[in-house]
C-alpha cells in the first residue's frame, strides 16, 4: 500500500510540471547575464544534454552545475536546493571563450542563495523547442534548445579586423557589434582586460599588459591573438 502511495504522489507531482521538461534532452544556447547575451561557444568536445530528474537538474556545457532543486506544484517554477559544479580543465580550440562560459554555466545557479526561484518556460516553434530558465532575483536567464542549432558554430566563425600586431601601446579594432564583452586573457587563461564595446570601432590601451601573447575575446566572435611588444 506505501508503493502505491508513493508512486501515486510521484506521478501526481511530475505531473504538475510541462511532461516537455523531462521527455527533451536540452542543450545549452546561451545566456543573458547581466543585459548581456553570450552565445553557446564552439568546442573540440562534443556539447553533452542538459536534463531534468524529479528533484535536480544538470545544466552542462564542458562542465556540469549540477542542482538539487524542489518543483513547484502550482507553477512551472523549481526552488533550488543546493548547486555544485565539476571543474574539469578544457584545453582545446577556443579554450578562453569555453572556459568563460563553463564559470557562467556554473555561476549562474551556484551564487543564487538557497531557496533561490527559477521559472522556466517552453517555447515551440515547428519540432525545435526552447527551454528558458530565469533566476527570478537577478532577470539572469539562460536558453538551451531540443537539438543543435548551426547559430553556434556561425557565430564563432564571424571575425572582426584588428591593427597593429604586434602592438606597442594600443590595439585598434574595427567591424564589431555594439554592446558586446570585450576580453583579454593571457595566454594561462587570466582574464587581464574587460570592457564592453559601445561602437562599431574600439581603441585598447595595452600599455598595462605585460610583454607577451594574448588572446582578444569579443562577443561571439573568432578569438583574436595578438603580441603585446
Amino acid at each position: 500500500m506505501k508503493k502505491v502511495l508513493f508512486f501515486l504522489f510521484v506521478y501526481s507531482f511530475l505531473s504538475a510540471q510541462n511532461p516537455e521538461l523531462f521527455s527533451n534532452s536540452w542543450y545549452i544556447s546561451k545566456m543573458v547575464i547581466n543585459g548581456q547575451t553570450t552565445t553557446t561557444p564552439a568546442m573540440d568536445a562534443v556539447l553533452p544534454p542538459s536534463s531534468f530528474t524529479a528533484d535536480g537538474f544538470y545544466s552542462i556545457y564542458y562542465n556540469y552545475a549540477n542542482s538539487n532543486i524542489t518543483f513547484s506544484g502550482t507553477s512551472d517554477s523549481f526552488t533550488k536546493n543546493s548547486t555544485v559544479c565539476s571543474l574539469a580543465d578544457y584545453l582545446g580550440t577556443n579554450y578562453a571563450a569555453v572556459q568563460d562560459y563553463d564559470m557562467k554555466n556554473c555561476n549562474f545557479y551556484m551564487n543564487s542563495v538557497i531557496g533561490n526561484v527559477f521559472n522556466y518556460e517552453i517555447n515551440s516553434a515547428g519540432s525545435t523547442k526552447t527551454l528558458i530558465i530565469t533566476d527570478t532575483t537577478t532577470g539572469d536567464k539562460v536558453y538551451y534548445n531540443n537539438s543543435f542549432l548551426s547559430t553556434q558554430d556561425d557565430a564563432v566563425k564571424k571575425s572582426f579586423s584588428v591593427y597593429p600586431n604586434p602592438a606597442k601601446e594600443y590595439l585598434n579594432i574595427k567591424n564589431i557589434d555594439r554592446n558586446l564583452a570585450v576580453k583579454i586573457y593571457d595566454m594561462t587563461g587570466k582574464l587581464v582586460y574587460k570592457d564592453t564595446s559601445d561602437h562599431t570601432t574600439m581603441k585598447i590601451d595595452i600599455r598595462i599588459l605585460q610583454k607577451g601573447q594574448y588572446i582578444l575575446l569579443i562577443g561571439d566572435y573568432k578569438p583574436y591573438t595578438f603580441i603585446r611588444e
